[in-house]
């Protein structure tokens, strides 16, 4: 230290600050939702995210798709990514499915996308 010099706390217009943080209360927006490599039986459902969050599909052979509902599946993953890709087994063949994309990002934030829907061979 040299003559003149003060040692202090300092003011939060000095960089300093009062240590909060906003809290993440915003939901990954969910994009590019699109079907992959549909067979007889299997499909894959592949989306991105704009931060990491966990994936989920609900789907169906009737529609309205309902998270939970009676005669509806789920496949889904907890690890926390921006590239997503579900694998859909035990399909029915030459039949339209319906499903929905669910990602929550780490403060549990959810984003749900809108119903689409494939066929498979």
């Amino acid at each position: 230290m040299a003559h003149g010099d003060t040692i202090g706390v300092c003011s939060e217009g000095n960089g300093g600050g009062t240590g909060t943080t906003t809290p993440d209360t915003t939901a990954p927006v969910i994009s590019n939702l699109a079907v992959a490599s549909t067979t007889a039986s299997t499909t894959s459902i592949i989306w991105t995210t704009n931060e990491p969050a966990t994936s989920k599909v609900w789907y169906a052979n009737s529609t309205p798709v309902v998270a939970g509902g009676v005669n509806v599946w789920m496949a889904s993953s907890d690890s926390l990514v921006t590239s997503h890709n579900l694998g859909l087994v035990g399909l029915t063949a030459s039949m339209t499915h319906y499903y929905i994309a669910v990602s929550s990002d780490a403060t549990v934030n959810t984003a749900t996308s809108s119903q689409a829907a494939f066929i498979t061979q």
